[in-house]
């Protein structure tokens, strides 16, 4: 006859109990632990007001963007056409005197009007412009009708634009030219013109 291992039939029964009841045990413990957690996290987000001291909720809105304007939109109005680009950069690859390597540049853009507008709108980021006049960027037309003169131009940081306001309209079918001088920073952020450095034979 076979050996075995055998336990009677109340024994048995007890074991199972015992296991339903640890488990039952376990799941009890487990609620309470979330509710006191919950608790106390909310306890938490209210800061007690000591005597003789004040407490003041700073609340920060951010204004309203206005998508309707072209400059909000990620993407470039269809109201001018680019003809071509002529475009000099200049790496410099030691530092300046602030650590930082930089890169010069100026850029020439050709363009015709394609929609009636008085605003420019061109790509940029992180550049810093050399003033042509009283303004980032320098038009002129083509043609026998003036270009209208600049009013303001600004950065937009959100969409990386830099936008031209214009005095007056563009004119329908006319070409233009806008010149601009500018640097930034050649960094190593593999992100648009950036420097990068390897060593070979133990030299950089």
């Amino acid at each position: 006859m076979a050996k075995g291992f055998y336990i009677s039939k109340t024994l048995g029964i007890l074991g199972i109990l015992l296991g339903v009841a640890a488990v039952c045990t376990i799941i009890a413990l487990s609620v309470v632990y979330a509710q006191e957690k919950n608790r106390n996290a909310e306890n938490s987000a209210i800061a007690p007001t000591l005597p003789g001291s004040t407490s003041a909720t700073t609340s920060t809105t951010n204004p309203a963007i206005d998508e309707s304007k072209p400059w909000n939109q990620y993407r470039l109005p269809k109201t001018l056409i680019p003809d071509s680009y002529q475009v000099t950069l200049r790496p410099y690859l030691t530092p300046n005197e602030q650590g930082l390597y930089i890169f010069k540049g100026s850029s020439t853009v050709r363009f015709t009007c394609n929609e009636t507008t008085n605003v420019i709108i061109i790509h940029s980021k992180k550049l810093n412009y050399t003033n042509k006049g009283n303004h980032r960027v320098a038009l002129r037309a083509l043609g026998d009708t003036p270009a209208p003169n600049i009013d303001t131009t600004e950065l937009v940081e959100r969409t990386e634009y830099l936008v031209v306001h214009l005095q007056g309209s563009l004119v329908k079918g006319h070409q233009y030219e806008m010149d601009s001088e500018f640097q930034g920073e050649l960094a190593d952020d593999l992100a648009g013109f950036y420097r990068s450095e390897y060593m070979e034979g133990g030299n950089k």
